[in-house]
């Protein structure tokens, strides 16, 4: 389990670079002071990886429930289908109203994020990198769907 999710890590970032890079390269750390530098970049990387630590946590409670009551390998199969048929048949999935309202909701989440990018407070470098882990990544789908298919929430 540990060694997939290196290994996911370690090729996932690749496509991290390209995608989240530029958010990284724009954040108004103090390049005067190294020492203030690190903390600011550090802040950054320790709220983005607190939002994705949440995430798997809340979905791998998920799959424990799941799990528990004998529907993991329903959903693991429902999962691979609507993940498949996603990729196939995109625009099927644009109609749902839920697209919409996660819409609304990524469009408030770059909003707060372009608001914190203008500041320069202690807690811009910690929030920036929060509202980082809630826009929409490929990659924290399919590692969502791993934390469901799994039998406990670690």
């Amino acid at each position: 389990m540990f060694l997939s999710a290196i290994i996911f890590g370690l090729l996932g970032s690749f496509h991290c670079i390209g995608m989240c890079g530029p958010i990284a390269f724009m954040l108004p750390v103090d390049r005067q002071k190294p020492i203030k530098t690190f903390f600011q970049i550090l802040s950054y990387h320790f709220g983005r990886l607190l939002t994705y630590s949440l995430i798997g946590l809340l979905f791998g409670f998920l799959g424990k429930g799941f799990y528990f009551f004998g529907f993991q390998q329903q959903l693991s199969i429902s999962i691979g289908f609507i993940m498949i048929f996603g990729i196939l048949f995109p625009r099927i999935f644009q109609k749902f109203a839920f697209s919409k309202s996660i819409s609304k909701v990524v469009f408030k989440i770059k909003n707060s994020l372009g608001k914190e990018l203008k500041k320069k407070d202690k807690s811009t470098f910690f929030t920036i990198g929060f509202l980082n882990g809630f826009l929409p990544c490929g990659l924290i789908y399919m590692a969502i769907f791993g934390a469901l298919a799994t039998s406990h929430a670690f």
